[in-house]
């Protein structure tokens, strides 16, 4: 009887929250379970307004595709016979998350959901701009145990650029989520994490082997450095193409955010490795390539950035943010394969009250294949954003 009436009251709550106008803080729903279940819910609403110019030819997708709501260095043109100039304005990148901790037996117990709009190919900008929501994140904590998916282990989401873009730097950040089974002690975490092989034939399921990936993290008041490394098997079963080969991927990282002159940081990454591949760029990189005799030939890959965050006073910001990936492919990987990207970006950030953000970015870009050619792209972003 207790059971049903606990979930008639979350379920309350849930209803009541619908209703009830935003507050710049979470809502915490206690006392729910008797005392025993803290629930909270959270996010942000964000508009952006994008111009972007390109060298090269248009973005690839159309008006609803990922590199026009937000940036993403795969997608800069090249070999277009003209530039384009496009401006979009989009709520996708908004999001929501609910959260719930509670303590039972002795043992501590949580679960968080995320989704957002971003990435969905449901969709389009004639009427309503209706699109579908994704999950982002969706595990559960077991004391220091975590089951589900989030963020990748080798990611430090602590060093990630003060940026109005929805990556700051994305050709050289670690980024991705995926289902893992991590466990975190102290300024440790280790992982298990889903396997998957990114190669010139395309994303390949065979592996038999989780990724294994691991951190270790030292903080102080002057800020964090953390030491991140990666595992993995590459594994390619495919005999319609040929191919029945598997090897070994790895990657090392350093990264960190530092204070350096009053409110001011310095954020910056370090990311080495050979079939690093999909961890970095968000697609920009392969883990390898298959050659003529249907092996797999690993990509060395070295990514950073380094971005400045200064605080001109105590409503406006400002960061200057550098970013590189540098791909060594293998002899027999195509003409077409990406050789180099980076990008520059500065933006300015007002925010009038606590979690309220309106800005300007200015970005440019340049991503080179191997043959040789290469594209520019460079964009002005106008951004509003409410967290709560």
């Amino acid at each position: 009887m207790r059971t049903v009436k606990s979930l008639l009251c979350t379920a309350g709550a849930a209803a009541v929250l619908g209703l009830a106008p935003m507050s710049a803080t979470a809502y915490d729903f206690k006392d729910v379970f008797d005392g025993k279940v803290k629930f909270s819910i959270g996010g942000y609403a964000k508009l952006s307004a994008m111009f972007t110019d390109t060298s090269d030819g248009e973005i690839a997708g159309g008006a609803t595709g990922t590199g026009r709501t937000f940036y993403l260095p795969s997608k800069t043109p090249i070999g277009g016979e003209s530039g384009d100039a496009v401006l979009d304005m989009t709520a996708r990148e908004s999001r929501i998350n609910f959260k719930a901790k509670t303590e039972g037996g002795g043992h501590k117990l949580g679960v968080v959901m995320e989704m957002d709009f971003l990435a969905t190919t449901e969709g389009n900008e004639l009427v309503s701009n209706s699109y579908a929501p994704r999950m982002r994140h969706y595990f559960f904590t077991y004391d220091n145990w975590l089951f589900g998916q989030t963020w990748h282990t080798f990611m430090d989401t602590g060093a990630l650029p003060d940026a109005l873009d929805f990556l700051g730097a994305p050709e050289s950040t670690v980024f991705g989520r995926q289902p893992m089974i991590r466990y975190s002690s102290g300024p440790f975490q280790v992982a298990l994490e889903n396997p998957e092989t990114f190669t010139d034939l395309g994303a390949s399921d065979d592996n038999i082997l989780p990724d294994l990936a691991g951190n270790y993290k030292i903080k102080g008041d002057w800020g964090h450095v953390r030491v991140n490394g990666l595992l993995r098997q590459l594994k390619v079963d495919n005999p319609a193409d040929g191919v029945d080969d598997d090897t070994v991927g790895w990657g090392i990282g350093v990264t960190g955010k530092m204070k350096v002159f009053g409110a001011d940081d310095i954020r910056a990454s370090v990311n080495y490795g050979d079939g690093l591949g999909r961890y970095i760029g968000i697609g920009a990189a392969l883990d390898a390539v298959v050659d003529a005799n249907g092996s797999l030939d690993t990509v060395e890959s070295l990514a950073a950035f380094v971005a400045y965050r200064h605080f001109w006073n105590s409503q406006l910001r400002s960061s200057l943010i550098g970013s590189l990936l540098d791909i060594e492919n293998p002899d027999s990987g195509a003409s077409t394969l990406n050789k180099r990207i980076y990008s520059v970006q500065i933006n300015l950030i007002y925010s009038p009250v606590k979690k309220v953000d309106f800005g300007i970015m200015y970005l440019h870009a340049n991503r080179e294949e191997e043959s040789g050619a290469d594209g520019d792209l460079d964009r002005v972003q106008v951004v509003g954003k409410y967290a709560f």
